[in-house]
This record gives C-alpha cells, structure tokens and sequence, in this order.
C-alpha cells in the first residue's frame, strides 16, 4: 500500500522533533544519527532520505524552529506579562534557575550548542548565527514593549517559527534596545554555560549574580533607553 502524499514531510519533522531535543539535551557533537532516528521510532537507513548528514539536519532543526524555551516556561512568562508584572525580571528568574540548568533538553539551546558548534562546519555556524540574532532581537522587542518605546515592533513570543524579515526588526526596534539586549542575552547564556560546568553552590551564586544584574541593568537602563530611543 503507498504511502499518503503527507507521509514524507511528516517523518522528516519527526526527525527534526527528535533531533532538536537531542541537540539541546547532549550538544551537536555528542548526538550521534543512530541516536535521532531511534528517538524517532525509526531506522537508520530512512535518515538519508531527508538530510544528507548532522549537519545538514541540524541547519533544518534551525530553520524548522527550533524552540528557545520550553511550552511550560513561555506560559510562565504570559501569565506573569498579563498580570502585569516586569517581563524581563521574569524572564531572568526563569532563564537563571536551577530547573533551567538541571535540565537542558526542556530549554534553551543556546548553551548547549554554543561551543560546540564553534568546532562544526560552516553551514551549521551560520544557522547558530541567525538563531543567536532572532533571539537578540525578540528580546529587544521585549525591553521596547515594556518602555512604551515608539516605533517597537509588534509582540512576539521567544520562538524562532515566528520570523520577521531582519531588515524589518532593525527598522522597528531603537539601537538602544538592540544594544541592551544583545548584552542581556550573552550574560544569560554565558551563566548557563557556567553553572552547568560547575559544583551545585558556585552554580548557585553564578545564577544569584546574573538575576541581580540583568535586574539592576534593566531597571537602570529603561529610562535611560526610553530618552535616547525618542
């Protein structure tokens, strides 16, 4: 019996669903093709129908949407922007927590790939480039939002599946924003790298640190950018 026209693009995203949590979980280069076909309930010799190699199939993970965080920490996140509360202080608590650290493959990849995929091939580091820059500018969009800032651009959530043209985010969101929120990003992703490399108290005090910052940052910082932005 043949197989329904829909059948090949639907296993070709059961092998991205698996892949991308893989990735996030184990990294680019402990992920081995064995492990995401069997994650995906399939055999190995269907993989080269779809992707030509890892690489290849970690450029469609990025391009597919591979989610930055996880369903239950983006609904956190709603809730606490509707009952009014600072989103990014919400953000920081959630991105700095233990739950975050211990448990890679429910968040963010950033941290997980990030070194890894320094090492790997030149079409992979684009693609981490363009997944590092969306999540930059949807931050941006953020810290604008929560100014009031003129000319931001529309609410996003913290997904890479909702893309707008980067020309468009540029035009959009003030410098100012840009700026912060490239710096918030790195101090982020830079104290998940290091509390997942370290003993649980220094983890501890790396996170502590980070949440106190960004938080002093971003109160210090809202007027200051809102003045420069009109």
């Amino acid at each position: 019996m043949p197989y329904s026209p829909d059948h090949k693009p639907k296993t070709r995203m059961r092998i991205i669903n698996a892949a991308s949590a893989l990735f996030k979980k184990n990294g680019f280069e402990h992920v081995t093709i064995d492990q995401v076909m069997a994650r995906a309930g399939l055999t190995r010799g269907g993989f080269y129908a779809h992707f030509k190699n890892k690489e290849d199939l970690f450029v469609a993970c990025v391009e597919n949407g591979m989610s930055l965080l996880a369903a239950p920490i983006l609904a956190k996140l709603r809730k606490a922007e509707r009952a009014g509360e600072d989103w990014m202080t919400s953000f920081a608590e959630l991105y700095l927590s233990r739950l975050h650290v211990e448990n890679p493959e429910m968040g963010c990849a950033l941290p997980t790939l990030s070194v890894e995929v320094s090492r790997s091939g030149l079409r992979a580091q684009k693609a981490f480039s363009k997944l590092i820059n969306q999540a930059s500018e949807k931050l941006a969009w953020k810290l604008a939002k929560e100014d009031n800032a003129p000319d931001k651009a529309p609410d996003v959530d913290m997904r890479v599946d909702t893309l707008i043209e980067p020309d468009q985010k540029r035009d959009n969101v003030p410098d100012p924003y840009q700026q912060d929120a490239a710096a918030i990003l790195a101090m982020m992703v830079g104290a998940v790298v290091l509390s997942r490399a370290v003993d649980r108290g220094t983890s501890d005090h790396i996170l502590a640190a980070a949440r106190e910052t960004i938080s002093h940052l971003h109160g210090n910082q809202s007027s200051s950018r809102t003045r420069k932005a009109v």
